[in-house]
C-alpha cells in the first residue's frame, strides 16, 4: 500500500501558553511516547534504525495533539510508524499474524533483534546498542566526547603573575557541538587556575576573538593550554597566544610558546601541540585567507565493510518472529516484533521506501523549524526520549520515588505551563529528581543563570545554614560560624528546601548539593546576606564573584595540604595527593604509628592506596551492567565486574581512620567500599552520597544533556548500596560551635583515634 501524505493540519505547530492541557493531549503523548521507546529501542527493523529519532519524537510529539478520540489518535500512530515499523499493530484489539512477519522461505535469513549492554546513548564504551546480524556501530559522537589540542610550558617563570590566553576561533556545530580555548596551571600538590569556557562556548559560524584571565599560583610547576572541539561538528582555530603581567596596571607582555600561528608543520599537523589521535575526529592543518587554519572535525561513524554482529553474551536471545503486547494508554495497544528475519541487505518485512522517504523530509523540515524549548514540541520530544531511556534502562527503579508513569504525566503536563527554555530545565530537574540518582544532572548550553556563586563554602549544621569557610581574602565582613538567616530577603532554609526539590539523590548528597548552590546566580549580581553573629543581626553585600570552576579549586586548595603530622602519624589527602606520592612514600607510611586518609571529596586516581592495605587478594564482583533485548527491563542479566586487586608490599600495618561524608560519590564511594567491605580502617564522618558506577549522559533536543547511572553497584558482600552509601564506624556531626572555632572535628576525631 502506498503511503499516504500526513493530513496537513498534523504538520502545524500546536500552540501553547500558560495553560494546562487537555487531558485527551496527555494521553495522546503519552500513548506516542510508549510506542516511541519500545520501537526505537526494541523493533529491529533497518527502516527504524535509520531515523533521526531525536527529531522525530518531536516532530510525533506535536502530530498526535490534535486526535480527539482513541480511533483517531491510533490513525495518527499507525501513519507515524508504518514507515519505519511496518509490522508493528496498533488498537483497541489489535490483530497480529506471525506469518505476516516471516519470509516464505527463511532460508538464507537470520534473527535480528537489539541488544542492550546498559544502553548506547554516549561514547562511553561500557554500554552499547547492537543490532544482532547487522554491521557494528561505532558509537555516535555525544555532548561528553571531546577532541583537544595541547601545549605545555614551565610555570616557574609566571609564578605570582596574571596570565592571559588570547585565540580565534570559528565553529560549525550540532546540537550537542562546541568549541573551547582552556588553560590549566598545575602545581606541585593539585591544580591552580583552570578555565574551559564551559560557561561561553564557541557556537558561532563567523570568526571571533576570544581570551580569558588567570593567576599563577606560587607554587605552579607547569602551564598547559590549548583548545578542543565537543562533540559533533568542526571548528577552526587560527591562532594562539598567551600573554602575562606582574599587576593589573602594567601592559600585557607575550609569553613564548611554540608554533602559535600554526605554521610549522608535520605530516599536516602543528608541530609542538598535541594534537591526537582522537577516535571518531581528525585534525588537519588548512590553508585559508593566506594563513594556516587548524581544524578539528567529526568523523562519519558508519564505513562500509564494517564487520557485522554474530554473537552477544546473553542466555535469553529472542527467536526471529519474537513478538511482544503492550498497553500504551487506556485501551489502546501495540504489538511489536522485537526479532525479525534478515538478510545481509535488509530486514523482513520491508517498509514503503516512499513513504520513509516523505517521513523523513516532513521530519526534517519540521525539525529546522523548531529548534529550541521556547517551543512546544520540543519540550514534548525532550520529554518522550528522556523518559524512554530511563524507563527502559535505569536500574535503580526500586530506590526511586515515583513511577515510571505518574512521571510521565507530571512532566508532559509540565511542558504545557513552561514558556522558556530554562523554566523546561527545571522541568527536566523535576522529572529526575524523584529517581534518587545522585549522578543525575540537567545542563543547557549556554545557560549561565546560576554559573557564578559567592566566594564562600556553606554547610548545613543544626538545622542552620552556616559560613564553612571564606575563599576570599579580602572580604573581612564574613567568619566562619555565621548563621545565613536570609539570601536576597528569603530564609535561607525555605531556599535550601527549595533547591531540594531539584536535586535527585540521597539526602546527604542533595543537602551537599543545596548548600552548595545556594548562593548561585548571574556574573556581577550581588547578593545581600542577613547574617546571625553572637545574636546579633548583620547584613553583608557579597558580589556573585567565583565560577564553579574556581570555587572549585578554591575549596580544593583550602584544604589541608598531605604530609607527616607528629609522633609518625601522616595525613593523607585522598581529594588531592596524586598516586604516586603514596608510592614515594611507601617507606614512611609502613612504618607509621597511624595513618589518617581525607576523603570528603572525590578521589584523584590514587586508589593504588588500597593495595597497601589489602593482606589478601580479592576478585569480588560489584558492578552489574544490565543486559537485555526484552523491553520493560524484562529478561535482564548482568555482566559483572570488580577490581580484582592484589596486595603491595610493604603493607601499612600501623592504625587507619579515614573520614568521609556525603560529598563522597562514585569513585570515591569505589574506593571506601574496599574500605568498609575488607575492614581496612576506621571510618569517621557522615554517610558518603549513596550513587556509583558509571555514567551514562545523553543530548535532548534543545541543548540540554542529562547525566545519569547506568549501572548497578552493590557492597562487596552484595548487600545494598544505593543511597545508604558508606556509613562511617564512628558517625560524626558538624557543631556551629566547632565551625566558629576553626575546629575541623571529624580530623581530631581521627587523630584521637590514630594516637590512642
Amino acid at each position: 500500500m502506498r503511503f499516504l501524505l500526513l493530513p496537513f493540519f498534523l504538520l502545524q505547530l500546536v500552540p501553547a501558553g500558560h495553560t494546562q492541557p487537555p487531558a485527551r493531549q496527555i494521553q495522546n503523548i503519552e500513548a506516542f511516547a510508549k510506542l516511541f521507546g519500545y520501537i526505537r529501542y526494541f523493533h529491529p527493523s533497518d527502516e527504524a534504525a535509520a531515523i533521526n529519532w531525536d527529531q522525530f519524537a518531536v516532530y510525533g510529539s506535536n502530530s498526535v495533539l490534535p486526535a480527539k478520540s482513541d480511533q483517531e489518535l491510533i490513525g495518527i500512530l499507525h501513519r507515524l510508524f508504518a514507515p519505519i515499523a511496518p509490522s508493528v499493530k496498533t488498537g483497541t484489539a489489535p490483530e497480529f499474524d506471525p506469518k505476516s512477519i516471516t519470509p516464505a522461505d527463511p532460508a538464507g535469513y537470520k534473527p535480528v533483534f537489539w541488544f542492550h549492554t546498559g544502553v548506547g546513548v554516549s561514547d562511553n564504551s561500557i554500554y552499547s546498542s547492537l543490532r544482532l546480524n547487522r554491521p557494528d556501530p561505532k558509537q555516535k559522537t555525544s555532548q561528553s566526547a571531546f577532541a583537544p589540542f595541547a601545549q605545555r610550558i614551565d610555570a616557574k617563570p609566571l609564578r605570582n603573575k596574571e596570565i592571559r590566553l588570547a585565540g580565534r576561533m570559528k565553529a560549525e556545530v550540532s546540537e550537542n557541538g562546541s568549541g573551547h580555548f582552556w588553560l590549566r596551571v598545575d602545581k606541585s600538590e593539585g591544580v591552580g587556575f583552570f578555565y574551559n569556557m564551559a560557561d561561553r562556548p564557541v557556537t558561532q559560524k563567523d570568526w571571533n576573538s576570544y581570551e580569558f584571565t588567570g593567576r599563577v599560583d606560587s607554587t605552579a610547576n607547569e602551564i598547559y593550554f590549548g583548545g578542543f572541539l565537543q562533540g559533533n561538528g568542526s571548528i577552526w582555530v587560527e591562532e594562539i597566544a598567551l600573554f602575562q603581567r606582574d599587576k593589573e596596571t602594567d601592559p600585557w607582555t607575550p609569553v613564548p610558546i611554540q608554533n602559535g600561528n600554526f605554521n610549522t608543520l608535520q605530516n599536516q599537523l602543528p608541530v609542538a601541540w598535541s594534537a591526537g589521535p582522537v577516535k571518531g575526529y581528525h585534525y588537519a592543518v588548512k590553508r585559508s585567507r593566506n594563513k594556516n587554519i587548524f581544524e578539528i572535525s567529526t568523523q562519519p561513524f558508519t564505513q562500509p565493510g564494517d564487520p557485522v554482529i554474530t554473537d552477544i553474551d546473553y542466555q535469553q536471545p529472542p527467536a526471529a518472529g519474537t513478538f511482544v503486547q503492550k498497553s500504551i494508554q487506556g485501551n489502546i495497544k501495540a504489538i511489536i516484533p522485537i526479532s525479525l528475519y534478515g538478510t545481509e541487505t535488509h530486514t523482513y518485512p520491508a517498509a514503503d521506501s516512499t513513504a520513509l522517504a516523505t517521513l523523513k523530509e516532513q521530519i526534517s523540515q519540521f525539525a529546522t523549524r523548531h529548534q529550541t524549548a521556547d517551543e512546544l514540541p520540543v519540550r514534548l520530544g525532550a520529554v518522550v526520549i528522556s523518559w524512554n531511556i530511563f524507563r527502559h534502562f535505569f536500574p535503580y527503579w526500586a530506590d526511586a520515588s515515583k513511577t515510571p508513569d505518574a512521571i510521565l504525566s507530571q512532566a508532559l503536563s509540565k511542558c504545557f505551563t513552561d514558556s522558556s527554555s530554562l523554566e523546561f530545565k527545571n522541568t527536566l530537574l523535576e522529572m529526575t529528581e524523584p529517581l534518587n540518582d545522585g549522578h543525575i544532572w540537567v545542563s543547557l548550553k549556554g545557560d549561565a543563570t546560576e554559573a557564578f556563586s559567592l566566594p564562600l563554602q556553606l554547610v548545613l549544621a543544626e538545622n542552620k545554614i552556616v559560613v564553612d569557610d571564606v575563599l576570599d581574602s579580602s572580604i573581612t565582613g564574613l567568619r566562619k560560624g555565621d548563621i545565613i538567616e536570609q539570601i536576597d530577603g528569603r530564609n535561607a532554609m525555605d531556599l535550601y528546601a527549595a533547591q531540594m526539590r531539584y536535586i535527585s539523590g540521597s539526602p546527604q548528597w542533595k543537602s551537599f548539593r543545596a548548600t552548595s548552590n545556594l548562593t548561585n546566580g548571574k556574573e556581577h549580581t550581588t547578593a545581600t546576606l542577613m547574617l546571625l553573629r553572637d545574636g546579633q543581626q548583620i547584613e553583608q553585600k557579597l558580589p556573585r564573584s567565583m565560577s564553579g570552576l574556581q570555587s572549585y579549586q578554591q575549596k580544593k586548595n583550602a584544604q589541608r595540604k598531605s604530609g607527616r603530622l607528629a609522633n609518625d602519624i601522616y595525613y593523607l589527602n585522598i581529594n588531592t595527593l596524586p598516586g604516586d606520592s603514596i608510592n614515594q612514600w611507601a617507606d614512611k607510611l609502613a612504618h607509621a604509628k597511624g595513618i589518617i586518609c581525607d576523603l570528603r571529596g572525590y578521589p584523584t586516581s590514587n586508589h593504588n592506596l588500597i593495595n597497601y592495605l589489602l593482606t589478601e587478594d580479592e576478585d569480588s564482583k560489584w558492578m552489574f551492567v544490565p543486559k537485555t533485548a526484552y523491553p520493560d527491563q524484562e529478561k535482564i542479566e548482568f555482566r559483572s565486574a570488580g577490581w580484582n586487586m592484589q596486595p603491595k608490599h610493604p603493607h601499612f600495618k600501623g592504625k587507619i581512620v579515614f573520614i568521609t561524608d556525603g560529598r563522597a560519590i562514585s569513585y570515591a564511594e569505589s574506593f571506601m567500599g574496599f574500605i568498609k567491605d575488607f575492614k581496612l580502617a576506621t571510618i569517621v564522618g557522615q554517610p558518603t552520597a549513596g550513587t556509583n558506577g558509571n555514567v551514562n549522559p545523553f543530548s535532548l533536543p534543545g541543548g540540554y544533556t542529562i547525566s545519569w547511572t547506568g549501572m548497578l553497584v552493590k557492597n562487596h558482600d552484595g548487600s545494598r548500596h544505593h543511597l545508604k552509601g558508606i556509613i562511617p564506624d564512628v558517625p560524626m556531626e558538624r557543631t556551629i560551635n566547632g565551625i566558629r572555632e576553626g575546629k575541623d572535628e571529624f580530623f581530631d576525631k581521627a587523630l584521637q583515634i590514630v594516637s590512642e
